[in-house]
């Protein structure tokens, strides 16, 4: 099985104002994501740091990997997803994508997001069944 998305360490762009923050103070959002709170972030990295609260965060439509051995590699479509991750600081919100293998050119496909705090401890989110979930997030404060 392959796996994408395995970000947890480096640097992370900010997505909020001012200067940037320590990572004890914001959270870090990874994987391949298409926006953050309405904001197209397909383009700019797989790691976004953000404060802490409500994010809505969107799936991009497009992964993929290029395998550093030179043997190959791999582009997925990605189904359309939501999350409404209630971010605390410290925390890793990681979107994982895992590509079993095929014999051809389609093959099953599993997204798995997790709150990871920094003990290792680690709980799956789902993604959103409706919009009244994104509006209970926004309601929540850390």
């Amino acid at each position: 099985m392959l796996s994408a998305c395995i970000v947890r360490g480096g640097t992370s762009r900010p997505l909020y104002p001012g200067p940037a923050r320590p990572d004890p103070e914001v959270a870090r959002v990874v994987g391949p994501i298409g926006e953050v709170d309405g904001q197209d972030v397909s383009k700019q990295g797989k790691a976004f740091s953000v404060l802490p609260g409500c994010h809505v965060v969107k799936l991009a439509a497009k992964t993929g990997e290029i395998n550093t051995l030179g043997n190959g590699g791999y582009v997925a479509s990605l189904p359309p997803a939501v999350y409404a991750f209630r971010t605390l600081a410290a925390h890793t919100y990681e979107i994982e994508v895992q590509i079993e293998p095929a014999s051809g050119p389609v093959g099953p496909i599993t997204i798995r997001a997790w709150d990871r705090d920094t003990s290792g401890g680690a709980s799956e989110v789902s993604p959103i069944r409706s919009t009244q979930e994104i509006d209970d997030c926004m309601r929540w404060h850390p």
